[in-house]
């Protein structure tokens, strides 16, 4: 009986060391949304996410009521399906219920702190109305502020969007 509560306490001991060690790949999550994801050749990627409300106005250049709390949104990139070159985006959620922020995007390189980074550069060709965007790997993207520094989120709301799937 003793040999048996110790095979099985071993077991055990066993799975959780194997569970802890296993690492998460990171791949894109399914969709919580009820809209469908735009999907096709010329679809580059479908990003969602919620930000703080207060600390994004400034960014976008935007006034906001007191208590707005959070901002969720989705971004859907498109390309030429040939070149890959970028073409437009359309920007959902909160703010843009009633119609998505629709415009340009280009891929650029550098941020503050590394001038090899790869960077989302909303409407590109309206400067002052910009927003970056960095792309940390093809599955996430995080905001960066006017001056393409990381925006740090805290315990409940971040800066951060990712990869979603239907």
């Amino acid at each position: 009986m003793k040999t048996l509560f110790f095979i099985a306490a071993c077991l055990i001991t066993l799975q959780n060391a194997v569970a802890q060690s296993a690492s998460p790949a990171n791949i894109p999550s399914k969709t919580t949304t009820r809209q469908p994801i735009a999907e096709g050749a010329n679809v580059w990627g479908v990003f969602h996410g919620r930000v703080p409300c207060q600390t994004m106005a400034p960014v976008m250049h935007i006034s906001v009521q007191a208590n707005c709390e959070k901002l969720k949104w989705g971004f859907t990139f498109f390309h030429d399906p040939q070149t890959k070159q970028p073409t437009t985006y359309e920007w959902g959620g909160s703010l843009f219920r009633d119609k998505p922020r629709t415009g340009k995007w280009a891929l650029i390189r550098g941020t503050a702190e590394n001038p090899d980074a790869t960077v989302i550069q909303l409407d590109p060709d309206q400067p002052a109305k910009s927003i970056f965007l960095l792309k940390g790997d093809e599955n996430v993207l995080f905001v960066l502020d006017g001056s393409k520094k990381l925006m740090v989120g805290g315990d409940y709301l971040s800066y951060t969007f990712n990869r979603v799937t239907n």
